[in-house]
């Protein structure tokens, strides 16, 4: 532990060489996260699950580093961090990024309290640089939707110690901004879009109703089991293997999430069902009045061929979020017509990468970044999305050297 005190009306930083979730007061932590409004995943249960998976079982180097900052004796900020080396080629690069988060997770809300950010930022950065030794500090991925925007680029110009070296948006996810009553969701779509829904309703429900179903501790670990399957089978069917097969630990991840979220009603998988036939399931996340909607599942049954299973079961889910509280669904990175079609919202995704203003630090962050991008062209994008595919092989797990370089 490594701390800088502070009188009363000045800035005091801790710096704990812990998980979040091994802190000696946790909770203090997880109310400023609930207070703020920041992501789930800076909850300490989150970090708990995601240092097992993808921390030090994913990586052996990978170090944690959490910053909790308290002003007056109250605390102000809360910020998990991971710590590794990364390989650009021959250049070892040491690199700091937010814990918990991967490329896909918009980031929105960062646990600092509002007015503090610039401060409190620019304390946690000189920190990482000076006492330990980071080259390259990563926040990606931000959303446009953050307010906290211009503030953390506000810190990153006024700290002495780091530099801006990427700041750019080349993707983006989709949000969901819910309104006070399923009718005024309705009443938002257009004419055509009511219209499909409606037949798609129609179709199904000809002979009998359907019937939808949320998960339980007793049935969690089932509906998990059809979950996976039923997604894989549907990415499958499009010649591609799907999340649980390119992650390597997503299965096992996910299933651990849900166990340790679902008893504090933030976890849970849905169901819809026709008679016997499960027509579409979704996992979801919540906290607060914000549901996350990254992965969900579908049958590719012919005899459902003309009917949208994807958005009756978004039209159905938004209504049921929508009378439990939710006002705001961030429905995951990429861009999904029927999401944006049925009241969804493309939303630019930033990448922010900062290095040490040390010339050395610099050009190892600069070949870094030279040696993620080639890495992400000829691997991702060529070899992976576009030749692999065609090969008719066994879909295989995404490298690990390229999920480490996603910064």
């Amino acid at each position: 532990m490594k701390q800088i005190r502070g009188d009363d009306h000045l800035l005091s930083l801790e710096c704990l060489e812990t998980p979040a979730h091994k802190l000696s007061a946790p909770e203090e932590w997880d109310a400023l996260v609930r207070q703020t409004g920041a992501e789930i995943y800076f909850l300490s249960d989150w970090q708990k699950v995601w240092w097992h998976h993808y921390g030090a079982d994913f990586s052996s180097g990978r170090e944690a580093a959490c910053f909790i900052l308290r002003k007056g004796g109250q605390v102000v900020g809360a910020l998990p961090f991971c710590l590794e080396t990364i390989w650009a080629g021959p250049v070892p690069v040491r690199v700091a990024r937010l814990a918990g988060v991967d490329a896909n997770f918009a980031v929105m809300t960062l646990p600092i309290a509002a007015g503090m950010e610039t401060e409190a930022l620019t304390a946690v950065f000189s920190f990482l640089v000076h006492d330990l030794r980071c080259t390259t500090i990563s926040l990606s991925p931000l959303s446009q939707q953050s307010q906290q925007l211009e503030p953390v680029r506000a810190a990153c110009s006024g700290c002495d110690a780091i530099t801006e070296v990427r700041y750019r948006s080349d993707r983006g996810h989709t949000l969901m901004h819910l309104p006070d009553n399923p009718d005024a969701f309705m009443t938002a779509l257009s004419k055509s879009r009511r219209r499909e829904v409606r037949r798609d309703l129609k179709r199904l429900t000809r002979d009998e109703p359907l019937r939808n179903t949320c998960s339980t501790a007793d049935t969690q670990d089932d509906m998990m089991d059809r979950f996976i399957d039923l997604h894989t089978r549907q990415w499958e069917a499009a010649g591609k293997g799907g999340h649980f097969s390119d992650w390597r630990v997503a299965a096992a991840f996910y299933r651990a999430l849900l166990h340790q979220l679902a008893p504090n009603g933030q976890a849970a998988i849905d169901e819809q069902w026709l008679g016997d036939t499960l027509l579409s399931s979704q996992l979801r996340f919540m906290l607060g009045a914000k549901t996350y909607w990254w992965l969900n599942a579908r049958s590719v049954d012919p005899r459902f061929s003309k009917v949208g299973l994807g958005r009756v079961g978004l039209v159905e889910r938004a209504e049921d979020l929508i009378n439990a509280g939710t006002r705001l669904v961030e429905a995951g990175a990429g861009k999904y017509e029927y999401k944006l079609s049925y009241g969804g919202e493309l939303v630019p995704l930033h990448s922010l990468v900062l290095a040490s203003t040390r010339p050395v630090a610099r050009l190892q962050a600069q070949a870094l970044l030279l040696w993620a991008d080639t890495l992400h062209l000829l691997y991702y994008r060529l070899w992976f999305l576009k030749i692999r595919p065609r090969l008719n092989t066994r879909p295989r797990p995404l490298w690990t050297a390229w999920i480490r370089t996603r910064l």
